[in-house]
């Protein structure tokens, strides 16, 4: 019984080229992409059990702020499941 499941987790941020291509992306009424999909995290799938402690260890940008928002809450993830039980 863990405290913290991750299930086939993902986060995808839109990146745009220019800033005005948000606003044609917006009055095209999302008919038409003007940007591209960059990919925080792919299917993570992660279980931490009550009363451990985990760290996680990475190279600048692989993810790891992403990660803990998602366990916090601060961020929804674009596909998957993340479920806390009790307090982060």
């Amino acid at each position: 019984m863990g405290a913290v499941h991750i299930r086939g987790v993902s986060k995808s941020y839109p990146i745009y080229a220019n800033p005005s291509d948000r606003l044609k992306e917006l009055l095209s009424f999302n008919r038409r992409s003007f940007h591209r999909d960059f990919w925080a995290l792919r299917d993570i799938s992660l279980e931490i059990e009550k009363g451990a402690t985990f760290g996680m260890v990475g190279e600048n940008g692989s993810g790891k702020s992403t990660l803990l928002q998602l366990i916090a809450g601060i961020l929804t993830p674009t596909r998957g499941t993340v479920e806390v039980e009790g307090r982060v």
